[in-house]
């Protein structure tokens, strides 16, 4: 089992390994997690403290405490709210200083990562949301599209198979594309786009704001929607 690693979102190298050894050993005092960890017991009470701070961990009242770990489906969705709060005030910083928009193409590798970005971009679209994108997709993006609908947005989505949408109608692509694996297009306004396939766990596309490439994404929707 690879060593759990939360420093990349915001947590400590010990609140990491303090968190794995709640996971693992279960709850217990700061001595015995302490005693665990194989760490003074300073720091693990820092890192506890850490830990509750974060929603990681939760103390139990008592003398003295136990602490236990929080699950990790609810860490995991904190930590995604977190990173989506965090980029909408990056976004609206940045638009700030009102540089020259440059066409730029990023590489795409993370599935949650892909969901993160196609989350903001619709969040920040004006006028027009094209989307091709497997099932499962639909549920995590449900919040942005409703709101993109609720501002009377031109909406084409657009699934291999039904979604039930209660706000918008998802069609269903007919068979017949030729495809890495599952497809995921999409098409903001005219501004932005992404062209990527999911093949399992693993994600290989690129977002460009390049007009060539929107153009391209745009020309791969219609032809996913409806093949030849």
């Amino acid at each position: 089992m690879a060593e759990l690693d939360l420093t990349p979102f915001g947590f400590t190298p010990t609140e990491s390994k303090i968190y794995e050894v709640l996971l693992t050993g279960g709850p217990g005092t700061g001595y015995a997690v302490a005693r665990s960890a194989g760490l003074a017991r300073a720091n693990t009470y820092g890192a506890l403290e850490g830990l509750v701070a974060k929603g990681a961990a939760r103390a139990d009242e008592g003398h003295p405490k136990v602490f236990r770990a929080e699950p990790p489906a609810g860490v995991m969705a904190r930590i995604a709210n977190g990173q989506g709060e965090a980029l909408e005030r990056l976004s609206r910083a940045l638009d700030g200083f009102g540089a020259p928009a440059t066409p730029r193409v990023v590489e795409l590798t993370s599935p949650k990562g892909l969901l993160q970005l196609l989350s903001h971009e619709i969040g920040r679209a004006q006028r027009e949301v094209l989307l091709f994108a497997p099932p499962e997709a639909y549920p995590l993006l449900t919040p942005v599209l409703r709101r993109a609908a609720a501002a009377g947005m031109a909406l084409a989505l657009v699934s291999p198979v039904p979604v039930p949408l209660p706000f918008a109608p998802v069609a269903v692509a007919p068979d017949g594309h030729r495809w890495p694996g599952l497809p995921l297009v999409a098409v903001i306004d005219d501004r932005s786009a992404v062209i990527a396939s999911r093949n399992g766990a693993d994600v290989e596309g690129h977002w460009s704001s390049a007009p060539a490439f929107v153009a391209a994404a745009r020309h791969t929707f219609e032809r996913l929607r409806t093949p030849l």
